[in-house]
């Protein structure tokens, strides 16, 4: 379990491609405690496994395996040596819970439609969102993007029913995460609010028989 408030900014130190697969190591400032073998760490949102760890230049590195299914609802597959990496360790009984409840399961992997700036300070990131996915989306609800706990600021639905979503970026946001390094038209990683999708399942089981029920 995450909360989406990202703890440090990793630095993708080697890849090792597979068929099927990549093995990543990435260096970071996180606590080495954080790093045990087999903890969870999110990285860019992905709940990944630590396979291994050690020391690099005075740096924390741990390694990770990441098979298809993950690399096809994320962006690694297109990292390089040097690439970003947006790391939140998983959440401790005890821990402040300052984003909104996250799983590290990415469900989409979206483009941003424009990012740019809007003040000296503010931006204004908006992502497309197709159809199928509106019904876990609200106004003023909570939305995981790259593993960053973000409130849709507003929706906008095109006429085939998809959705452009606006979020505004604060400074801190902007600066302690990879978003400083995204670009309109590149993709990003999607974890649709778990308790939304939560009400939004119950509704759609239930109202086929409140409807029979009524006729």
């Amino acid at each position: 379990m995450f909360t989406g408030i990202v703890q440090d900014i990793g630095i993708v130190e080697s890849i090792y491609r597979n068929e099927n697969s990549i093995k990543m190591a990435i260096s970071s400032n996180l606590d080495k405690a954080h790093m045990a073998l087999g903890a969870s760490i999110s990285c860019n949102g992905c709940c990944l496994t630590v396979v291994e760890y050690f020391q690099k230049s005075n740096k924390n590195v741990f390694v990770v395996d990441i098979g298809y299914q993950s690399l096809a609802l994320t962006n690694f597959d297109k990292m390089i040596v040097g690439s970003s990496i947006n790391l939140e360790p998983a959440l401790r009984v005890g821990d402040a819970l300052g984003g909104h409840h996250m799983t590290g399961h990415i469900d989409y992997l979206a483009k941003i439609n424009e990012f740019h700036k809007i003040s000296d300070e503010f931006w204004k990131l908006v992502i497309f969102i197709p159809k199928q996915y509106s019904k876990w989306m609200v106004p003023k609800g909570s939305i995981g993007i790259a593993g960053i706990s973000l409130t849709i600021a507003g929706i906008a639905l095109e006429k085939n029913e998809d959705s452009l979503i606006e979020i505004m970026i604060i400074p801190h946001t902007y600066l302690k995460t990879n978003l400083q390094f995204c670009a309109s038209q590149m993709s990003i990683e999607i974890e649709f609010d778990q308790s939304v999708k939560a009400i939004a399942s119950i509704v759609e089981s239930m109202l086929p028989n409140y409807i029979q029920a009524r006729k």
